[in-house]
């Protein structure tokens, strides 16, 4: 596997695009229309691997994607649990795209 060559924008899109796919997830989960083993095949489809091994993708993007997969085996220990769970991962997710959604907006009105 290499690393991927790319313009931070570019990084930037790849990352917001799997942070959207991430909510996706989460809500399909709320709503009852996946199961826990279907989410964390979205989470980790073969694309999005192969865009962590290739190094694509940020610490921060990384360490959200990690608490999702914790999802599934919160949810065969303690499944009163997991909505708090799912709360906080689409809150994090949120912030997240609020922060670099700012930082893109004062970018165009600054140059």
């Amino acid at each position: 596997m290499y690393t991927i060559q790319m313009t931070t924008e570019q990084q930037l899109q790849l990352e917001r695009a799997l942070m959207i796919h991430i909510l996706g997830v989460i809500s399909a989960l709320e709503s009852h229309t996946i199961t826990y083993q279907e989410a964390d095949s979205l989470w980790f489809s073969s694309d999005v691997v192969t865009t962590l091994k290739r190094k694509a993708i940020k610490h921060d993007v990384i360490h959200i994607l990690q608490q999702a997969r914790e999802l599934k085996h919160l949810y065969d220990l303690l499944p009163h649990a997991v909505p708090k769970h799912l709360n906080d991962l689409r809150h994090q997710v949120n912030q997240w795209l609020l922060k670099h959604e700012k930082h893109e907006i004062t970018e165009n009105i600054w140059h």
